[in-house]
């Protein structure tokens, strides 16, 4: 009670929140409000309450005094979509022992030093692409410069980064012309942060109960996303047993953790998608 900010009208809060276009400008808001309460405030929009620092000082001294077991925010619509469909919680999703036994393990995989070399190639390939991409939309404006909204561009770049190096493969999301299976991934992938946002602030199961459109078109997003990681995983193994591919090779971090088998596939398939969804909104 004694932090500064606006925590005790959740609902009066979040009205005023959307009526400022708060999903758009979040960043801008919450300029204002350290500003206003100083470099650290409480909030509560809705249903959901945090506190917010802003000093770099301040963020050090917290994760110092974390410990091993660090409580971290779980996103209440990603645990409503799997608790729903019955699907084991990923990496980002657990908490206590079982987050940090997997944390461990994906450590090796996606943060030790040794294994990040590995991760060059395959950024490098997509980030060439990226570049030829804007260097030919420059050439076919007439003015030498490629302008308009880059946010779709950048987010195609993106999740294109991540899923060559989660699954090893590429989607060809910044072709000219992209394949429509994988533009119902990138539309599922838009959807899922889309829906996500509202139900940050609104209880998931309300709106599951009343079966809102926002509440279906998340677990459809959720659905599709799946369905392309059980492709990923397919394809993984049918390449191995095929032998098109070397085991030697590196074949993205999804490759890795099936070939060590320390990991449940479920729990693999959880992680690994959560692992994109994180790494695209980063």
């Amino acid at each position: 009670s004694e932090v500064p900010g606006e925590w005790r009208a959740g609902w009066l809060n979040l009205y005023r929140f959307w009526r400022e276009g708060g999903l758009g400008n979040l960043h801008l808001i919450m300029a204002r409000k350290f500003r206003q309460f100083g470099p650290i405030y409480r909030e509560k929009l809705g249903v959901y309450e945090s506190v917010n620092i802003i000093s770099p000082a301040d963020a050090a001294t917290l994760f110092q005094a974390e410990g091993t077991l660090p409580e971290r925010f779980s996103v209440p619509p990603w645990v409503a979509y799997r608790d729903f469909r019955n699907k084991p919680y990923g990496v980002l999703l657990k908490t206590g022992e079982a987050w940090r036994s997997d944390r461990l393990l994906l450590n090796k995989e996606a943060l030790a030093p040794g294994v990040v070399p590995g991760f060059v190639p395959l950024l490098s390939a997509v980030g060439e692409d990226f570049v030829r991409r804007a260097r030919a939309q420059a050439r076919l404006s007439g003015r030498g410069c490629w302008t308009g909204d880059f946010s779709q561009e950048l987010f195609r770049f993106a999740l294109e980064s991540v899923c060559h190096v989660l699954y090893g493969q590429r989607l060809g999301l910044l072709q000219d012309f992209v394949e429509a299976e994988a533009q119902r991934f990138i539309a599922a992938v838009s959807r899922m942060f889309h829906t996500t946002a509202p139900m940050l602030h609104l209880p998931p199961a309300l709106l599951r109960r009343l079966n809102t459109r926002t509440w279906r078109e998340h677990v459809q997003a959720w659905d599709a996303i799946f369905c392309q990681a059980d492709k990923c995983i397919q394809n993984v193994y049918r390449d191995l047993r095929l032998r098109r591919r070397s085991a030697q090779e590196y074949l993205g971090i999804l490759c890795n953790l099936i070939l060590r088998d320390q990991l449940p596939l479920d729990d693999i398939r959880a992680s690994v998608t959560e692992m994109m969804a994180g790494g695209v909104d980063t």
